[in-house]
Parts: C-alpha cells; structure tokens; sequence
C-alpha cells in the first residue's frame, strides 16, 4: 500500500538530483503523461503518485492523473477532499495561486512539513525555479506562505495500491 512517506521519498529523490527541463519544457514527466513540452507541475505531481504505486490520482483528468491545475483544484473539491490549510498533512496536494489572480490555481505541489506556527508550508515541486515561480526549470524544495494556496486536496489513501 502506498503511503505519504513513499510518496515524498519519490518526489524527494528528483529535488536531491536536481531535475532540470530540457529545451522548450522537455522532462520526463511531460512524456511519461503523453503531453510533452507543456508546463509540468502537475505531471511532476500525477508522475510521483504514479511511481509509488498509487492509483489515487487517476482520472482526475485522464487515468495517469491530471495536467491542469485549476481541473485538479476543482476535482478535489467536488469530492468534498478539500482540508483546511492550516490542517494540511504530508502527502497532501497542495495547489497554488502565484499570480494573485482570485479563484484560480496554476501551480501544483506535495506537502511535506505544514508550518501553521510560521502561517507556511513545505512542499516538493516540479517546474519551478529557485524564485518561486509556477514556471521554473526543476524539481527543488520550496517555503510557500499561506497566502499563496489556492487549496490543499487530501489524498484519500484507502484509494491506493
């Protein structure tokens, strides 16, 4: 069965090799999901649930997960698996609204540590960069604040093989 730390030990190990993009957003990610050279936050994210053996993301938008952040925001929340921020868990879906653009989501990312002392959470991401932003050229280890989530989906792990 998979579990969150299965999950965040996948993801974990594409920010300690340092996964950079090819040209022209070419990842592995991309071609795993069968849409290469798009933004890949959420093929990183739909990649790593994948890997470990969890079917849970499956069909969010296609059977290997989702590639839209704003889709996955929504699916989470029309199966009533939104959590509160503040009472995020590891393994969580975190998704993100950077541009400051109200009621939308474009960026994706794992949970790994919910900080609710420092209003902030850390996550593992794909497509961002050492600035933060939600189209970026790796996988690292980011601090997100509060006010930059859009939604946090709890994962259902029963869901998972």
């Amino acid at each position: 069965m998979t579990t969150p730390a299965k999950v965040l030990e996948i993801a974990k190990k594409e920010v300690d090799a340092k996964y950079k993009e090819g040209n022209n957003n070419d990842t592995k990610f991309g071609k795993w999901y069968g849409n290469n050279n798009q933004p890949w936050c959420a093929f990183f994210v739909s990649w790593v649930f994948h890997q470990s053996g969890s079917n849970t993301l499956a069909g969010i938008q296609t059977p290997k997960g989702f590639h839209n952040c704003d889709a996955g925001l929504a699916w989470y929340r029309k199966h009533g698996q939104l959590a509160d921020v503040r009472e995020a868990l590891p393994g969580d879906v975190v998704f993100f609204n950077l541009d400051g653009i109200a009621g939308t989501s474009e960026h994706v990312g794992i949970l790994v540590q919910n900080q609710p002392e420092k209003n902030q959470m850390v996550t593992y991401e794909g497509n961002t960069g050492t600035q933060g932003s939600a189209n970026g050229d790796g996988c690292y280890k980011k601090i997100r604040p509060y006010a930059k989530v859009a939604g946090v989906g709890r994962v259902d792990w029963s869901k998972t093989k």
